[in-house]
């Protein structure tokens, strides 16, 4: 009787142990479907992946096309914008002159897993600024605007499946200026604020990277 007694206890505590196994394995994520569950689960959480190269490019035009959208945005001839470069003030528009929409782009893979692609996007742009004044007022008055016909370069990389533009460069190949309605060649005389934007170097580039601060 005992020995019929010890086996039927011995027999419920395996069925108590397998059934305590299966539950710290689900627990701990050990069975197979519970591992299928998590991906499920997680297939719609954070920043969509970039699955070709096709597709990244096609995100950095529209991410370009944002870019030079808002810098129409900043004013116009009508209503240039008023830019503080410390010290100096002065007032500028920019127009593009084969469309805000067309520009070139030569993107290259990255021998990197968090940055696969980087690019350099080329756009002709037209540069309107005054002179640099210290005073605001001053230079909120001036109308007499020199022009630069040039090119601007922009440098992007792609991080986490999104652009993010690490450097820019505008060349102008002429500036002129308005005479009697007339845009001639500039004066060699004429004080001007410099219209480039400065490519980032080695240790820029690597602390906005720690920081997380990049140029937009």
């Amino acid at each position: 009787m005992k020995s019929h007694t010890m086996g039927l206890l011995l027999s419920a505590a395996i069925v108590v142990g397998l059934s305590s196994c299966s539950t710290v394995g689900g627990w701990f994520g050990g069975g197979k479907d519970s591992k299928k569950e998590d991906v499920a689960a997680n297939a719609g959480e954070g920043p969509v992946a970039v699955a070709s190269k096709d597709e990244a490019e096609s995100r950095l035009q529209d991410t370009v096309k944002a870019y030079t959208q808002a810098e129409l945005r900043r004013g116009n001839k009508g209503n240039p914008d008023l830019v503080r470069k410390r010290p100096y003030y002065y007032r500028e528009y920019v127009e593009y002159p084969d469309g805000a929409d067309k520009f070139d782009i030569d993107m290259r893979d990255n021998e990197s897993r968090t940055r696969p692609f980087i690019a350099e996007v080329k756009v002709n742009k037209t540069r309107f600024s005054t002179r640099m004044y210290r005073e605001r007022d001053t230079a909120q008055e001036d109308a007499n605007f020199l022009r630069d016909t040039g090119t601007e370069t922009l440098n992007y990389e792609l991080r986490n499946g999104r652009w993010h533009r690490v450097g820019g460069l505008y060349v102008a190949a002429k500036t002129e200026e308005n005479v009697a309605g007339e845009w001639v060649p500039r004066r060699d005389d004429t004080v001007r604020v410099n219209p480039a934007e400065s490519k980032p170097g080695w240790f820029s580039r690597s602390w906005s990277k720690v920081t997380g601060k990049d140029l937009e």
